[in-house]
This record gives structure tokens, sequence and C-alpha cells, in this order.
């Protein structure tokens, strides 16, 4: 496999962070995956799993992060330690495509607000993993690659930030930053 990684760190530490990323880390120096990486870690958890294997044996932390939703203290800490960001849920279930701001950016650039807002998570560096049921979707999602964003575009879409979180499972989710 490229890339195996924790969907969610273990509920209530029941299982120690040390324990599954070193299984992950013993998978990956067996040849069983290219990459190993974590999802939804906070920054203490990333802590926990960066003193178990290093920070350069994980590759990504995969977290909810859009417009509304800009998780920057969690970036900023793997950022500082050299592991990438994925973005899962980048277009808010369609929350963003709505937004007036974005609506706004995309005529200027002759795009719709779904490229806007992927050019935008990218422009900051990170992967992004947009999800659609429709062909069409994917096609012009593909686009946003070629979308260059201007500094005052990326600054208003800054702005958009409140700390929307759309997914957070009582039964799964860590206390988050």
């Amino acid at each position: 496999m490229d890339l195996t990684l924790i969907h969610w760190p273990s509920p209530k530490g029941q299982v120690p962070v040390a324990e599954f990323m070193g299984a992950l880390l013993k998978a990956k120096q067996q040849g069983l995956t290219r990459e190993i990486g974590i999802s939804n870690f906070t920054v203490a958890l990333m802590g926990e799993a960066i003193a178990a294997v290093g920070a350069e044996n994980i590759a990504t932390n995969q977290i909810e992060l859009h417009p509304y939703l800009q998780n920057r203290t969690v970036a900023e800490f793997a950022k500082q330690h050299g592991i990438k960001i994925t973005s899962y849920m980048t277009l808010a279930y369609g929350e963003v495509l709505k937004d007036p701001v974005i609506g706004q950016i995309a005529q200027r650039h002759n795009a719709t607000p779904a490229q806007v807002t992927l050019a935008w998570a990218m422009q900051l560096g990170y992967a992004v993993i947009p999800s659609s049921t429709k062909r069409e979707n994917l096609e012009s999602n593909l686009k946003a690659l070629d979308l260059k964003l201007s500094d005052d575009d990326m600054a208003q879409i800054a702005q958009l930030d409140r700390g929307h979180r759309l997914t957070s499972p009582a039964s799964l989710a860590p206390q988050w930053d």
C-alpha cells in the first residue's frame, strides 16, 4: 500500500498511541506500506505520535479543514515538524459553495466556488481529497490545479474561519484544539 493511517485516535487512549504507531512503523519497515500517517490527531496526539516513531515517519495528518474550519493550530504544529496536512471535507459538505465571498472570488477568476476552495487549500500547501458522485464535478475540480489566487483572495478566505466543525463523533473524537 502507498499509505496506511490511523483514521481516528483510540478513544480515551484505550490503545496507547505508541502501541499503534509502533505497529504501523513495523509494517512500513517490513515493506507492507510505503508511508504511514494519522488522521484527526490534535497537537497533543501528534506529539505522542512523534515521540513514538519520529516525525520523519509520519507522512500526513488527515484533518477536517475548510474555509469555515481552518484548523490553524494543528496545521502549524504539523508544518513545524515536517508533517504534511491532508484536508478532508475541503468543501464543507458543499456549504462553502454557497458562500458569497467565495462566489465573488470565483467570478473574478471565471472559476467555480469548488475550484476556488480547492485552490485555496492547495496554495496553503495542503493535499485535498474532495469527493463527488458526479464525473463532471470531478473533472471540474481538477481545474483548481491551474488556479492561482491572489494574496487578497487568500486573505478574504482566511477571514471565513469560524471554527465550524462538521465531523466530531462523540465516541471517537478527541478534545479538539
